[in-house]
């Protein structure tokens, strides 16, 4: 694409450097709030991305805990779900 191409979008028209820049901006952000542990994600994330049955057990286990509770909606870091994701787990002890 050239610098004078436009996106059209339902609601709105941008060139495509407006919305490189704006993507760009939001994927810095993103990356700075994973690396800061500030980023969450809702209990329904977490199971999509780990596996319902190990982000339960870990909930059981006390190993992980909401950093944020609303009524009817958890969430947890990403960071910590990471972590617990990268540990080595065995069953059979």
């Amino acid at each position: 694409m050239d610098d004078n191409s436009v996106l059209q979008f339902g609601d709105q028209t941008v060139s495509f450097d407006q919305f490189v820049d704006k993507l760009a901006t939001k994927v810095a952000l993103r990356i700075h709030q994973i690396e800061k542990g500030q980023f969450e994600v809702s209990q329904t994330q977490a199971y999509k991305m780990f596996g319902k049955a190990d982000v339960l057990r870990w909930i059981k286990n006390g190993k992980l805990v909401p950093v944020r509770i609303s009524p009817g909606k958890k969430r947890y870091r990403l960071v910590d779900l990471q972590q617990l994701a990268n540990i080595q787990q065995n069953y059979l002890l």
